[in-house]
């Protein structure tokens, strides 16, 4: 059975008691994972409803391929792409494309992201895509549904709180949801997809940066978000969360920067509706790479040597060649291209401040 949930106008009388709550459940289910994804599953599996486990997204394409030839399946149905991550992270209309699959609203198979499974009743929470998700949900056509291995609560009274959180990503516009138990007149099938999510629950440090619900509010404040923008993340994912599971959720070569890549002002966690610690999480990503040793012999270096200067006074007031050295070492060649360097201040702080106070000795 699914129905439609419309959320009530009245905010909470107890707003941060509900964030509290709703984290708590997310945290719970995060580090019970895999009694909580089991008991999920057993709850939504029925003769209606399978669901398929994928490590990455190779699996996922391997078992496509085989329902596409199960289902006869030549066209299938896709929302809203650019307002599903898991779509944009699999890349999914790149492995369509590929696969001679047309994409049609009346197509022989419906895709859609779902936003959260609730162990406690196994149903899915699947916000209204379209206008027609719910009659495309029930309708007889086959129904595949993605949805990662992290986005699972142990309590679905927290579906309310949920769509509160989630209104800052809409613009403060209220979002129609559906939650999704299977109809009985079609098909569905689930994906529950890993894609190296299990290396970030296996760093007990960092693994509550999974409890993020991606609303986006982190963003609107890093400062720096706001300076570089989307782009040089090269990735689906980008702002101050990514900076701590991109290095996990692909290469530790392409995204350690990352991580270095925070001035850790904390402005994150003033607007985290969950509180989520971000910068004591990235300190310990950074405390991470050298005790695994994923920082290579020059990193090392240049870090040290770093360390040394900034941590002498007298060598970074005088040695200006030096510090221009540094500076330049620690900034990527495309940057220096498409940016100007500013030039370091000539005295240091302390006479500045001396000076505009009229304390000039």
């Amino acid at each position: 059975m699914s129905f439609g949930l419309k959320k009530e106008k009245t905010p909470f009388l107890e707003y941060k008691k509900s964030c509290y709550r709703f984290y708590d459940a997310r945290l719970r289910a995060i580090e019970n994972i895999d009694e909580e994804l089991n008991r999920f599953e057993s709850q939504f599996s029925n003769k209606h409803n399978a669901v398929f486990w994928a490590t990455d997204y190779n699996d996922v394409f391997e078992s496509l391929k085989r329902l596409f030839k199960t289902e006869k399946t030549r066209s299938v149905r896709l929302p809203n792409i650019n307002s599903s991550t898991i779509f944009r992270e699999l890349g999914i209309k790149y492995f369509l494309s590929d696969q001679k699959i047309e994409l049609r609203d009346d197509a022989d198979m419906n895709f859609f992201a779902a936003d959260m499974m609730f162990s406690d009743n196994g149903s899915l929470l699947l916000s209204n895509q379209t206008n027609n998700t719910f009659s495309k949900l029930s309708n007889k056509n086959t129904n595949v549904i993605f949805i990662t291995i992290d986005r699972i609560i142990c309590n679905s009274d927290m579906i309310e709180v949920y769509q509160q959180l989630m209104d800052y990503r809409n613009g403060g516009a209220s979002q129609d949801m559906i939650v999704f138990k299977g109809s009985p007149n079609c098909s569905n099938y689930l994906f529950i997809i890993d894609n190296q999510r299990s290396n970030i629950l296996a760093e007990k440090n960092i693994r509550k940066v999974l409890s993020c619900i991606e609303c986006g509010r982190c963003n609107d404040v890093c400062p720096v978000y706001q300076s570089i923008g989307d782009e040089p993340y090269n990735n689906v994912f980008t702002g101050p969360i990514s900076h701590i599971t991109l290095p996990y959720l692909e290469t530790f070569e392409s995204y350690k920067h990352l991580v270095y890549a925070c001035t850790l002002c904390g402005a994150c966690e003033e607007v985290c509706p969950l509180e989520l610690p971000i910068r004591e999480m990235i300190v310990n990503v950074r405390q991470s790479f050298f005790s695994d040793e994923v920082l290579d012999k020059s990193d090392r270096r240049q870090l040290t040597i770093m360390r040394r200067f900034l941590s002498n006074r007298s060598k970074m007031n005088t040695i200006k060649l030096l510090r221009y050295k540094l500076l330049s070492m620690f900034i990527s060649q495309d940057l220096k291209k498409s940016r100007r360097i500013q030039p370091l201040d000539q005295e240091t702080f302390n006479k500045a401040f001396k000076k505009n106070n009229g304390n000039d000795k």
